[in-house]
């Protein structure tokens, strides 16, 4: 099966690769990405990019594996930090005319996407990349660490504030509903508040400070901050090896930062779980709506007892463990909806969430469980194939075909 595996996911990825000539502040060059899924999703997405890398150093194409990230670094060219999507390739369609043509460059976009690329720096380093071959790209990632630290947390809480939906990358999940409370044609009234941030951001001319300070939209999103986290914890150890002592450390120290904050706002004592917090102007409020979002910390050094509360809320068979785990909505929330829904987020199985909880259960040395997820997972694969996500009850695929990140159930067999 090994075998198996690993032949379908480097023909996946091949096909999923596309190389584009390109200029940008006159320079041309060529650069190499892998699109989620041609066709649907041909662009270049930050947070994909990240998790693909992960994927090509799993199979042995290191060169390959740092191409994906040479080609955001090459996307952002001066920017201060990594936008969540880069448009290589010329697409007009519907998608584009609503949302994309609002951004003030033809070249990516304005907002953000997690940051955990200090997690594929690292796995870069381990599997075989000399460390003076990311030296100038690690520049680029601390920048951006520094940049969305700092701005994207105007209250100085230690945690990042997200001003859009799509920041997050969970899209429509009803943790965002919020004021959304009229549940008729949801659909057109997530657009309309996404269109509608984005005309509202172009008010402030695209200024990050303004955007994080006067958004209509302010949340703390626990996945969000989770993966900055995860990733600042990762980053350190390369800059270690880089000889940049006192920026790891402060690294780590933001990563440290980042959960004790946290513990202190998100972790609901009663319900045992993290939940996003809205910004408002009196404070914040918690949302109490159960996602995946809620477990996420088990990615980092939370407390024993924590952990514990976490683990059984997991593998409750009425919450988050199916036939096919893990559902992005718990199973007894009223919002759950495990079928394809144009909606994203509200109900089926990812993989690469799988994938981050799967690294949490190692960390806390949840070895079991952590080897159910996996076998789970590949069963979702050999049922229905490498889909963008799929239906925890049944297991019927859903969204993309061959869909990229979908390929890092090779990394959850090791």
């Amino acid at each position: 099966m090994e075998e198996k595996l690993i032949a379908e996911v480097k023909q996946l990825l091949r096909t999923n690769s596309i190389d584009e000539v390109v200029s940008r502040r006159g320079i041309t060059r060529k650069i190499t990405y892998t699109a989620p899924s041609p066709g649907i999703y041909t662009q270049q997405w930050f947070w994909d990019s990240c998790l693909h890398s992960l994927v090509w150093s799993e199979l042995g194409e290191i060169e390959r594996a740092l191409q994906e990230i040479e080609s955001l670094v090459f996307g952002k060219g001066d920017k201060p930090f990594f936008p969540h999507m880069f448009f290589w390739k010329r697409i007009r369609n519907i998608y584009w005319w609503l949302f994309d043509t609002l951004y003030p460059t033809e070249n990516y976009s304005e907002l953000i996407q997690p940051p955990l690329i200090g997690f594929s720096l690292k796995m870069l380093h381990e599997n075989g990349i000399n460390i003076e071959q990311i030296r100038e790209i690690s520049k680029e990632v601390l920048n951006h660490y520094k940049f969305i630290l700092n701005t994207r947390d105007p209250d100085s809480s230690n945690l990042i504030t997200i001003i859009h939906p799509w920041e997050s990358g969970l899209d429509s999940s009803p943790k965002f509903d919020l004021n959304l409370t009229n549940r008729r044609f949801m659909r057109t009234r997530q657009w309309l508040r996404m269109r509608a941030l984005l005309k509202e951001f172009k008010k402030y001319d695209w200024d990050q400070e303004l955007m994080a300070r006067n958004s209509s939209f302010k949340v703390k999103c626990v996945l969000t901050n989770t993966l900055c986290a995860w990733g600042l914890e990762s980053f350190s150890s390369v800059l270690d090896a880089l000889q940049l002592k006192e920026e790891a450390v402060i690294m780590k120290e933001k990563s440290k930062g980042i959960l004790n904050s946290l513990l202190n706002h998100c972790w609901n004592e009663k319900e045992v779980l993290f939940y996003d917090l809205n910004v408002k102007k009196q404070g914040y409020e918690q949302i109490h709506v159960k996602t995946i979002t809620s477990l996420m910390p088990l990615m980092l050094n939370i407390p024993k007892d924590i952990k514990q509360d976490l683990i059984s809320h997991l593998i409750n068979p009425k919450e988050f463990w199916p036939k096919y785990p893990i559902p992005t909505v718990s199973m007894d929330e009223k919002t759950f909806n495990p079928k394809y829904n144009p909606l994203l987020w509200r109900g089926p199985t990812w993989i690469n969430t799988n994938f981050f909880l799967w690294n949490g259960l190692k960390k806390q040395n949840e070895i079991k469980i952590a080897d159910e997820l996996t076998e789970k997972t590949l069963n979702l694969v050999i049922k229905s194939g490498y889909r963008e996500f799929y239906n925890p009850l049944t297991g019927d695929g859903g969204g993309a075909e061959k869909f990229g990140w979908s390929t890092l159930i090779l990394l959850m067999q090791k």
